[in-house]
């Protein structure tokens, strides 16, 4: 009898430090079988794949081992976009940026779960961000790594503002960029153009228009830009050369781009952390989708030697 009492005790105790967790793991899984844009998840059998991690996720001793197994879960669609990212790592990543409300409304009426960063977490966000701007030879040069980190834009924004009276126009580098958030697209967009360059095909929702942010009103860069862009060009990248393109608004050096354009929407969780789901494929707001195509350049050249035929062009176009 003690000792049936004290494992009772010790069960007890086990599921006390285990609260909501599971019910955390249903939501992430739930999320993804519900809005992820292509139904078959690639062919992943995500039923599977879920009573598998479930299983993991019941031994679980913190948070920060929860929030490890879904974002592996998450890896298991290999789409190369789709992300969970716990509440630490969201604020270091995406700073104060918008998101998409969990779709459940149910779980916005419960009591929020406490979540502690474990020890160093804050510097988890590192490997997003980093953007450069700088002049050389009268261009101002954007170099724009990612479309995930909101510090992204901000630098861009920044250096356009502070720069724009001294230079003859800007390069936009894109080369390796795998792109990224829907919102951050639409943001770095609005500094060359306005309007409503994209529609977003989305699982059995038709196609919704997509604008820059903010849409109206002149953009803050108007002297010719440049973009380089190569094979590693993804996602949203894709859809925001693809945009610059449509409104013929620059001219294009290096390689045609990925052909993959599968739209990131964030989803935050009551608590902060963030779940990446392609939601959707990007495609101008008129004719076919970038999706299998790519973006093409104006002039085809090795993405080595593309920056120095973008500056010529571009000392030359002042002329």
């Amino acid at each position: 009898m003690r000792r049936a009492l004290a494992l009772l005790l010790l069960l007890s105790a086990a599921l006390a430090a285990r609260p909501g967790y599971l019910e955390r793991f249903d939501l992430a899984w739930r999320l993804v079988r519900d809005v992820y844009y292509e139904p078959t998840l690639h062919g992943t059998d995500w039923d599977a794949v879920g009573r598998r991690y479930r299983a993991q996720v019941a031994k679980a001793r913190s948070w920060a081992e929860v929030y490890r197994l879904i974002a592996r879960m998450y890896r298991e669609i290999g789409d190369g976009h789709t992300a969970f990212l716990p509440p630490w790592e969201a604020r270091a990543i995406l700073g104060e940026g918008s998101c998409y409300p969990l779709p459940y409304p149910e779980v916005w009426k419960e009591p929020v779960p406490k979540v502690a960063a474990p020890p160093g977490a804050e510097e988890s966000g590192a490997a997003w961000g980093g953007a450069e701007a700088r002049v050389e030879d009268g261009v101002l040069y954007l170099r724009l790594p990612d479309l995930v980190a909101a510090e992204n834009y901000r630098v861009l924004a920044e250096a356009i503002r502070e720069h724009d009276p001294e230079v003859v126009g800007y390069v936009l580098d894109l080369r390796d960029n795998p792109g990224g958030l829907v919102l951050e697209m639409a943001q770095v967009a609005s500094l060359f153009i306005r309007g409503w360059p994209w529609r977003l095909v989305l699982r059995g929702a038709g196609a919704i228009p997509e604008p820059t942010l903010p849409f109206w009103g002149e953009p803050e860069a108007r002297k010719p830009l440049a973009v380089l862009i190569d094979g590693g060009v993804n996602s949203a990248a894709e859809g925001l050369a693809g945009a610059l393109k449509e409104f013929g608004r620059a001219r294009f050096f290096g390689e045609t781009t990925a052909g993959n354009t599968e739209a990131l929407l964030p989803y935050c969780f009551p608590e902060g952390a963030v779940a990446l789901v392609a939601a959707g494929v990007l495609a101008p707001l008129k004719g076919p989708t970038w999706e299998g195509r790519g973006v093409a350049p104006d002039e085809e050249v090795d993405p080595e030697r593309a920056l120095s035929r973008a500056v010529r062009y571009l000392k030359a176009s002042r002329r």
